[in-house]
């Protein structure tokens, strides 16, 4: 069992990425607008950086000035992913913004909180994503199936009507 579990924990960023490579591929072939934004935020917010600190800072920490870039680079991929889930006229973007919000939170704990567990931090910092990318397989495959099923439909909400005539 140790050693499945060492299996694992060895190619799960490897695998993660894999995985979000290829679904990149399928969505920019099958998907709409929204499913390509949510991939191209999340493949330019969670997996390039992992190779850019990784070629750039060889065995570093992650303490200190990349633990400010990552915490940066999410507050952004927060600000996208919400952007995107409140124009999206699909309702999973939601959740995928939903578990962005908690690694930001992450990073506030660590602000406010010197003795954090740093294995709880990683948990919070990193795991949302495996989430995320769970949700975007979903959230693709339902947009298939639901094209197929329907035919085509909207990518985006309707922008919503002025209330009482007058711009607010």
């Amino acid at each position: 069992m140790e050693d499945l579990l060492h299996l694992f924990n060895e190619y799960r960023v490897p695998a993660q990425h894999l995985i979000a490579f290829l679904l990149a591929g399928a969505v920019w072939r099958w998907g709409g607008a929204p499913e390509r934004w949510l991939i191209a935020v999340f493949l330019a917010t969670m997996v390039l950086p992992t190779y850019a600190v990784w070629w750039l800072f060889a065995g570093s920490s992650i303490d200190g000035p990349i633990l400010q870039a990552r915490s940066l680079i999410d507050v952004i991929a927060t600000v996208m992913f919400i952007g995107i889930a409140l124009r999206a006229n699909r309702n999973y973007p939601l959740w995928i913004a939903g578990f962005q919000l908690v690694a930001l939170g992450a990073y506030m704990v660590k602000m406010v909180t010197l003795g954090v567990s740093p294995l709880a931090l990683a948990i919070l910092i990193i795991g949302p994503s495996y989430c995320q990318l769970l949700l975007l397989i979903a959230g693709f495959v339902r947009h298939v199936r639901r094209e197929r099923r329907f035919g085509t439909y909207r990518d985006w909400r309707i922008a919503p009507p002025i209330a009482g005539g007058l711009p607010i």
